[in-house]
């Protein structure tokens, strides 16, 4: 196909690391200037949705074709494909099997938000719903902070504990309640419709980072948490708005404070530019910059 590199998941698994991608990711939120992006377009399917994701990063121009299945609760399949091309030529440079790419960027993303809001002496970290993403999830968290102890919690035990074989310092939990009272840092990956997860059950500093609401009418977090928060970061308004947890925002029973993860980034803000005794909350949606720009660093290693 005229030199165009066809990658697998294996390939990509060669190619990148979580914690390489982690800077990769942090420059691109430096840098947003130098990116195009049209929202996300969804196209729902009784089980599941289709969306296609268009971008351009500097010299790149690209588009991730996604599909997510829900065979059954809890249960979720991606399958996706990232094409990029030469912003100057218009050439297709590159057509990569995007799963094993989607964790890892999304991954990093989650590294990065932690980096800049989780508070420096956090040593435990919860993650709730133990599906495809979660050891990349882990890798991240563990990439930014000294993490002594890890807490796993899904609707299926079995998969929570077959995770948690993985780690030496892993541990599941039957009660998400238990799970989340002792975490410093919680990540949310499941693909809930309905808020579940109480500020009750949370520390006064916690740092969350929300994955899993990344379309409309998608939600974990009840609306008592968001008003916990001392402020929340989204990824990027137009998506984050009809989509992530912040779609909920006029629940909210006194106005947050709104930063996007690029202003965080570029300005340097974060862990001590924020009032430390409140929670401090990710809204992440899932951007197809970070696809383009994942892809762009993955080609020019090859």
């Amino acid at each position: 196909m005229d030199n165009i590199h066809i990658l697998s998941n294996d390939d990509v698994n060669n190619l990148l690391t979580v914690s390489e991608c982690i800077p990769i990711i942090d420059n691109l939120f430096a840098n947003l200037d130098n990116t195009q992006m049209p929202p996300k377009v969804y196209m729902n399917v009784p089980h599941g949705d289709f969306r296609s994701m268009p971008a351009v990063v500097g010299p790149t121009a690209g588009i991730k074709w996604a599909s997510l299945n829900i065979n059954k609760p809890g249960k979720i399949n991606i399958f996706a494909k990232v094409l990029i091309n030469d912003t100057e030529t218009g050439k297709l440079l590159a057509i990569m099997d995007a799963e094993l790419l989607t964790a890892i960027r999304t991954a990093a993303v989650t590294g990065v938000a932690t980096n800049h809001l989780a508070r420096l002496d956090s040593r435990t970290a919860a993650f709730v719903g133990c599906g495809n993403q979660t050891r990349k999830q882990i890798e991240a968290v563990t990439a930014v902070r000294d993490i002594e102890a890890i807490f796993l919690y899904d609707l299926d035990p079995e998969r929570a504990e077959r995770l948690a074989c993985e780690y030496d310092n892993a541990h599941v939990f039957h009660s998400l309640e238990v799970c989340l009272r002792e975490a410093d840092i919680i990540t949310t990956l499941t693909p809930s419709r309905k808020g579940f997860i109480s500020d009750k059950w949370l520390k006064e500093a916690v740092h969350i980072n929300a994955v899993g609401a990344d379309a409309a009418g998608k939600r974990e977090l009840d609306i008592s948490v968001l008003n916990h928060m001392g402020i929340i970061v989204y990824d990027e308004w137009e998506q984050c708005s009809h989509s992530g947890e912040i779609q909920y925002l006029e629940e909210c029973s006194r106005k947050p404070v709104l930063f996007s993860l690029g202003d965080i980034v570029k300005n340097n803000l974060g862990y001590n530019n924020i009032d430390r005794t409140m929670g401090t909350l990710f809204d992440a949606t899932g951007l197809a910059i970070e696809d383009v720009a994942t892809a762009r660093y993955i080609y020019e290693k090859i």
